[in-house]
């Protein structure tokens, strides 16, 4: 939040992509527990809070692939003079085959017993 706010404050015009998937998909691969359910934030409304009036900011949410298109087009057309932020939302379970099996090896590797030394 303070980088955003820095940002809006140095009147950077640039596009931030933060893809919300609404938890830690990268812990639950590794580890699976209840400390990975975590309460989601509506990061445009916070962004929002940030800019409250003062400088260039433009934000919104997507869910699908035709919105997305068009908040790029957007950002890169008549919303280009200000800082955009877009949330894409994402399904929890949405990841790749590498990151899968990439959690499978580190949940294997930390569920080793300690090295004895």
């Amino acid at each position: 939040a303070q980088d955003i706010s820095t940002m809006m404050r140095c009147e950077q015009n640039g596009i931030i992509f933060l893809i919300n998937n609404g938890g830690y998909t990268i812990e639950v691969e590794i580890h699976d527990g209840p400390y990975n359910v975590i309460k989601n934030w509506d990061y445009t409304a916070l962004v929002d809070a940030i800019h409250s009036g003062e400088g260039k900011c433009w934000t919104t949410k997507v869910r699908y692939e035709v919105e997305l298109k068009e908040a790029i087009q957007t950002a890169l057309g008549p919303k280009e003079d200000c800082l955009c932020f877009i949330e894409v939302i994402v399904h929890k379970d949405d990841t790749s085959k590498e990151l899968l099996e990439w959690g499978s090896r580190v949940s294997a590797a930390n569920s080793r017993p300690p090295n004895p030394q």
